[in-house]
């Protein structure tokens, strides 16, 4: 089952990531997006919220996809369940 980890805190990052599966996925939003740098260039599919990135001057990097509200809303949708991390 495909979960969709949603990455509010720079400070959770570790834990997100050993909880990581195969066909899982990070989006990283809030103050998580922070977290950028260090889950960027992962082996799993890594997601970045523009709204929140932005006013905090976090550029999308390599590796990572930039999101808008609908695509927030499409990736929610696409995973069978989700875990906030916070």
């Amino acid at each position: 089952m495909a979960t969709l980890h949603l990455l509010a805190s720079p400070a959770a990052a570790a834990s997100c990531r050993a909880a990581l599966a195969a066909d899982d996925a990070v989006l990283l939003l809030d103050d998580g997006v922070f977290a950028l740098p260090a889950l960027a260039k992962a082996e799993f599919r890594v997601g970045l919220l523009a709204a929140d990135a932005e006013p905090r001057g976090i550029a999308a990097a390599a590796g990572a996809e930039r999101l808008d509200y609908a695509d927030f809303v499409a990736w929610v949708v696409a995973y069978d369940c989700s875990v906030t991390w916070s």
